[in-house]
């Protein structure tokens, strides 16, 4: 069984979202993680969001990167050239797929849950081009 990590800065809508799709798409097959360098909590908006196309996020964890340090990943994805300093401290040998995502800003509101449910829809689509490209 492989094991994926996706690694953001503070894991609460981009890497939570990467996680539900590719924990719905592949199954049982493979096993999915997410983290933060400075984890904050899963997102309301991205819970909501995500509900809205049957995806359950709301029971995922905003955990560390440090809580994975013993693990062995077959593939790390990060968002942010700026997560890859804290990456190499833990796993020192692992080249991340850098998935250049822009991440949400603000805090609550109408404006703030249209822009996740649009980055939801780049989510989906993000998540079928790396079970293509990285994951077959």
């Amino acid at each position: 069984m492989s094991q994926i990590l996706i690694v953001g800065i503070d894991n609460a809508v981009r890497s939570q979202m990467l996680e539900g799709y590719l924990k719905k798409k592949l199954g049982h097959q493979t096993r999915v993680y997410s983290c933060g360098i400075e984890p904050s909590g899963v997102d309301p908006q991205a819970i909501r969001a995500m509900a809205e196309d049957q995806v359950v996020i709301a029971g995922q964890t905003s955990d560390a990167l440090s809580e994975f340090s013993k693990f062995d990943f077959d593939q790390i994805f990060i968002f942010d050239e700026t997560v890859q300093r804290d990456l190499e401290k833990v796993f020192p040998h692992v080249e991340p797929v850098l998935l250049a995502v822009k991440p949400i800003e603000g805090f609550g509101g109408l404006e703030r849950l249209e822009q996740i449910r649009v980055l939801r829809s780049s989510m989906s689509s993000i998540c079928d081009d790396v079970i293509l490209k990285h994951l077959s």
